[in-house]
């Protein structure tokens, strides 16, 4: 049965069984493997996989380095660098690089703004300049089953007439 043991243990019993394991983890796992059928099989099963990978693979010959290091000197004295470019914003860092007290000033003062405008308040009034108020007229008509209603803006560059007949339907002119 899996416990919090099983699923606390069971990314590490492949280490353990390569000997990766610090003294404390390998402790640990040691300890609980002792108690766990499951994962002592899998420990197990771990240790044979990694006894065959070692039979079959080769013994890896030492490299040659005498031959290495010399073929990079002489790349590097032979090709030029290339100029390495600044990114885009380093200008714009440069003046605050050496100055820690106003890298930090402008950052905060950054931050400040964007705090302010995202939290500048949109529901009121004043805030919607551009919607000024509107003045509304109720004038009668001859006949007393209809009525107009005339909406206006105060400097009076639109004007919204609203005639309403007995059946309930407006017309708009």
């Amino acid at each position: 049965m899996l416990s919090p043991g099983c699923l606390w243990n069971r990314s590490r019993l492949e280490r353990y069984a390569d000997g990766a394991l610090g003294t404390g983890g390998a402790r640990r796992v040691e300890s609980h493997a002792g108690r766990c059928p499951a994962c002592l099989a899998r420990v197990e099963s771990f240790r044979r996989l990694r006894t065959l990978v070692h039979a079959a693979a080769p013994d890896a010959a030492e490299p040659d380095w005498s031959v290495f290091w010399p073929a990079v000197r002489a790349r590097i004295l032979r090709e030029k660098p290339s100029p390495v470019r600044d990114s885009w914003w380093m200008p714009l860092w440069r003046p605050f690089w050496g100055h820690p007290r106003l890298a930090l000033g402008s950052g905060a003062l950054a931050a400040a703004l964007v705090l302010t405008v995202s939290l500048w308040p949109a529901g009121d009034d004043q805030s919607l300049a551009w919607a000024g108020p509107v003045v509304v007229q109720d004038v009668s008509t001859p006949d007393p089953d209809r009525s107009v209603m005339v909406y206006s803006s105060p400097d009076q560059a639109l004007t919204v007439i609203w005639l309403f007949s007995p059946d309930g339907a407006a017309d708009e002119s």
